[in-house]
């Protein structure tokens, strides 16, 4: 198997006017934590980052590319660029769900009568990529949940046509800690890693990953 990997990582942010946008709370260590881990593993990385610090992006050298985008649609254009090369894709990335349906050319005067922002969806990149996918590749996705977290997962894992899927919390968002499970395509049941950091969070997803691996 080729040794390219491309990891979605961080927020996107939507804009509404050339200063304020729609995004969340996305730090991107948890991407950040694959890539060193994909790195000591000697991975060939393509790194795709919404906006984050500086400091919570990876060096990777001569290895691998680091690719920033904004938006949800500039995601998924550079993801579609590099997905056919890449052995393993690791959707780590927070992708806001919706967009405004305009952005304005100038700042929006603030008002007192208050605001109303109509939106649309975003594209959903881990089903467009699962929709494409060659059974010679593998692809990891999260699941946030605030509620009925199994569930949803077991849906996404199905729908976006995933090998695994991390289950994790909303208390994970910009947090070095997380409370982590993991299921694969093949298993009835969670694999339970209960609170730890980001970096061992990425060993066990690699370790996942190989298991997949040698099942093929």
């Amino acid at each position: 198997m080729s040794k390219n990997i491309l990891i979605l990582s961080g927020p996107t942010h939507e804009y509404f006017d050339p200063v304020r946008f729609i995004g969340n709370a996305s730090s991107g260590l948890m991407g950040k934590a694959l890539a060193e881990e994909a790195l000591a593993r000697g991975y060939s990385i393509y790194f795709i980052t919404g906006p984050v610090a500086d400091s919570n992006l990876p060096n990777l050298g001569s290895a691998g590319q680091v690719f920033p985008v904004t938006s949800a649609e500039e995601m998924l254009q550079q993801a579609e660029l590099l997905f056919p090369s890449s052995a393993i894709t690791i959707l780590a990335a927070a992708v806001a769900d919706y967009a405004p349906s305009k952005k304005l050319d100038e700042k929006m005067a603030k008002s007192e009568a208050g605001l109303t922002l109509q939106l649309r969806a975003t594209p959903d990149i881990a089903k467009t990529l699962g929709d494409t996918k060659r059974t010679d590749q593998i692809t990891i996705g999260f699941a946030l949940q605030t509620n009925d977290g199994k569930i949803n997962a077991r849906r996404k894992l199905k729908n976006k046509n995933l090998d695994g899927i991390i289950l994790n919390t909303p208390a994970s968002l910009g947090a070095k800690n997380g409370l982590f499970s993991f299921l694969s395509a093949e298993s009835n049941s969670f694999d339970e890693w209960g609170c730890i950091n980001k970096n061992e969070c990425a060993h066990q997803i690699f370790q996942q990953v190989e298991k997949i691996i040698r099942g093929r």
